[in-house]
């Protein structure tokens, strides 16, 4: 009698235990079914480097932006080209903002639709940017979309182009712009400073900085010293044909040091016109005083 109950107990053991072992499997497999699928990924966001260049340098400072965003590329062409000489150039673009008429494009539209970022580039001709990015603007709709501007110059133009861009295209989001000068970015080693200016300037760009704040940390203006004059002087003995007159200055210490100037320019025959130049003195050993920016 013991012997039977003993073996009735061991098997209502094993039927408890197996009972046991299916109840934790389906829990298991239940707490597994009720985990969440993964969302899918978004899709990143696109976006298209649009650019006018004439003589080459916009185009070379297009690409820096392309390579560094992996962006698609859509270049701004003329039917007919500006002239090959500097004052015919100059002669033609003045007529143009004269009388508003801006030249006919080859490929004036761009599927813009799948795109949210719009990096636009151009030189700065007259204090802005070059007429055949008016036609452009006035062909296309970027309403919605981020527009980056950047710019190649020779005597300033970043800021008052941004500004004017805004003016046109109230309902695009236009963002902080970056310009480097022709003279920079066709340097021997210009492709590398410019690169390594474009990261700076995304940064810039993440972190929601203004030109107001990217001017913090200077001195205030004040009267200029001997050895301020020598470094103006040694900065801009190539731009002698802006006329350029220092009357004040602000300094900035990093790796070297900041100028920045207050001037009048009045070159290309205009009334004298205050713009800002920034000039950047390398520490002792290091190369000489380099102009590197000019606001009006």
């Amino acid at each position: 009698m013991r012997k039977k109950v003993g073996l009735i107990l061991v098997a209502a053991a094993m039927c408890a235990f197996t009972a046991c072992s299916q109840e934790s499997a389906q829990s298991k497999t239940g707490e597994k079914g009720a985990q969440p699928e993964a969302a899918a990924p978004q899709a990143a966001s696109k976006s298209l480097v649009v650019y006018y260049s004439q003589t080459g340098a916009t185009k070379k400072l297009a690409e820096i932006f392309q390579k560094a965003k992996n962006a698609d590329m859509f270049e701004i062409a003329t039917v007919t080209p500006y002239p090959s000489t500097y004052d015919s150039t100059i002669a033609a673009v003045g007529a143009q903002r004269e009388s508003k008429q801006w030249p006919a494009l080859v490929n004036a539209k761009a599927d813009l639709a799948k795109y949210d970022t719009v990096y636009l580039g151009y030189p700065i001709m007259f204090g802005s940017f070059a007429p055949p990015v008016y036609t452009f603007l006035d062909s296309n709709d970027l309403s919605g979309k981020v527009v980056v501007p950047f710019c190649t110059y020779g005597s300033g133009g970043r800021k008052a182009s941004a500004a004017e861009l805004k003016t046109l295209e109230p309902n695009a989001n236009v963002t902080l712009a970056y310009g480097i000068s022709n003279k920079r970015i066709t340097a021997e080693n210009g492709a590398e400073v410019a690169a390594k200016e474009v990261e700076g300037f995304f940064a810039d760009l993440a972190t929601g900085k203004t030109d107001e704040m990217l001017m913090g940390g200077f001195t205030d203006q004040r009267a200029l010293t001997a050895e301020d004059s020598a470094v103006f002087a040694v900065a801009t003995k190539d731009y002698a044909y802006l006329k350029l007159a220092p009357l004040s200055v602000a300094t900035q210490v990093v790796a070297g040091t900041n100028y920045l100037f207050v001037c009048t320019t009045s070159g290309f025959n205009r009334p004298p016109t205050e713009t800002l130049v920034k000039i950047f003195k390398p520490l002792p050993g290091r190369g000489e005083p380099e102009l590197i920016v000019m606001e009006k």
